[in-house]
């Protein structure tokens, strides 16, 4: 299927930052093939779709969530992390089902899509059911696969879970048309011991996948960490080999200067989650210092129980704000940065080079935002407008692949009033459980 997108106002997102004015795009399948002020005589599109008032960008990226927890969503609020997870969800996810994980799983990726997010990086259970959902719904998504967290542990015990982990890792990646790529999930330092933390060093470097784990989220999982290892769980990290591979680091609040510079060393990203740790009431982590030496972070929403959306037009809104203010510095960060985390860094944490910006030869994943919006107008600088004023219901159109999974705000490849009847349903059953 080829596809022209015309009178398109583009944000690149590329080293330069370049914004093209009134330009065609052309996408042959999954991939962009040209862009230019003139209709290239060679290109015949199946499909045209009119940005004229819109503003053209790269999907945004959703770098840490837990998208089926959309079930737990307003569930557990006002709880420190440990309560939150102890009384409020660990009982709930104790009784999960395949189906329940789909449901979860495709309201996420409605809620996502209809948000303008491409792609995001899952950690969850029953990845099989996740792995459907992304088949049916055309998103992009790296899905973590741990061992400790596998549901075929009883089943298979403790060796047979590796060897379905690892096949599980090997055989997803870059499926689906390069539309899923996998990581190697490490809850988190307090959650899983030392040699499992060495098994899962190994076990990226033997796939060749990155490491996606919960570091230094509170200020008393990093002291309960010195207590039982005599380091912050950045350092048991680097100990046991897991900073020897490309690492995803969510949260991150609690580092202190060893720690960052430890970042910078072995190019960990870290995942900003602004509204997740506010609302569990986990501090603020110091992006401004981290892009100062040179850490890219990026940025994500964390899963729907602790956000409680999965909303990235919000999520930048916030992120672009908090450090202005308790910094008490209206430059600490800026719009651009903030943009760049939720895009191009994006797709770096996610493993995919061939994304993240609009560009010839990088897939077709593209957001489409309305600029005539009463919140829009008047639309003078498209970056601040998209992360100062912008919202989610501006979202007109999102491509994934080349594919179109929304036009003129409707889905289509959801049927949206079915995902919100079997997710109710879903969470009904849970809630009657506990």
């Amino acid at each position: 299927m080829n596809t022209m997108i015309k009178n398109a106002d583009i944000l690149t997102m590329d080293d330069d930052f370049s914004i093209l004015k009134n330009q065609v795009i052309c996408i042959e399948e999954d991939k962009i093939v040209y862009i230019g002020e003139d209709e290239p005589f060679f290109f015949l599109p199946n499909r045209i779709i009119n940005a004229k008032n819109k503003i053209v960008m790269p999907g945004l990226i959703n770098s840490h969530t837990h998208c089926a927890m959309t079930l737990m969503r307003n569930r557990s609020n006002d709880l420190p992390l440990e309560r939150w997870l102890q009384e409020g969800i660990f009982p709930i996810e104790a009784n999960l089902t395949y189906r329940d994980v789909y449901c979860g799983a495709m309201l996420g990726i409605a809620e996502m899509i209809k948000s303008g997010t491409t792609a995001y990086l899952d950690m969850y259970y029953i990845h099989e059911a996740s792995l459907e959902a992304i088949a049916n719904t055309g998103i992009r998504a790296n899905l973590s696969y741990g061992v400790s967290t596998s549901s075929r542990v009883k089943e298979l015990g403790k060796q047979g879970a590796e060897k379905y982990c690892k096949n599980f890792l090997l055989s997803n990646k870059k499926a689906m048309k390069g539309r899923v790529n996998t990581s190697v999930e490490i809850h988190s330092v307090y959650l899983v011991d030392e040699p499992e933390l060495v098994l899962s060093s190994q076990m990226a470097k033997e796939t060749d996948t990155l490491i996606h784990i919960h570091l230094h989220e509170t200020q008393s999982e990093v002291e309960n960490c010195i207590k039982r290892y005599g380091m912050t769980p950045l350092q048991v990290c680097a100990k046991t080999g897991i900073l020897n591979n490309k690492v995803t680091a969510a949260h991150t609040v609690h580092v202190n200067d060893e720690d960052m510079l430890l970042m910078k060393e072995k190019k960990v990203i870290p995942v900003h989650n602004p509204s997740s740790n506010m609302l569990l009431g986990s501090g603020f982590a110091d992006i401004p210092k981290m892009l100062e030496l040179g850490i890219k972070p990026a940025l994500g929403t964390d899963g729907a129980a602790s956000n409680n959306t999965l909303d990235m037009f919000k999520e930048m809104h916030l992120a672009s704000l908090i450090h202005k203010g308790y910094k008490l510095d209206s430059s600490a960060i800026n719009a651009q940065q903030v943009l760049c985390m939720a895009t191009s860094s994006g797709a770096k944490a996610l493993g995919f080079d061939d994304c993240g910006i609009i560009k010839t030869g990088m897939k077709a994943d593209i957001t489409i935002v309305n600029t005539d919006s009463l919140n829009m107008t008047p639309f003078y600088d498209p970056v601040s407008a998209l992360v100062y004023s912008a919202r989610a219901a501006d979202v007109d159109t999102v491509l994934v692949n080349g594919e179109i999974l929304m036009k003129d705000k409707q889905l289509t490849t959801i049927d949206e009033e079915k995902v919100k009847f079997d997710a109710a349903k879903s969470a009904a059953r849970l809630y009657s459980t506990n």
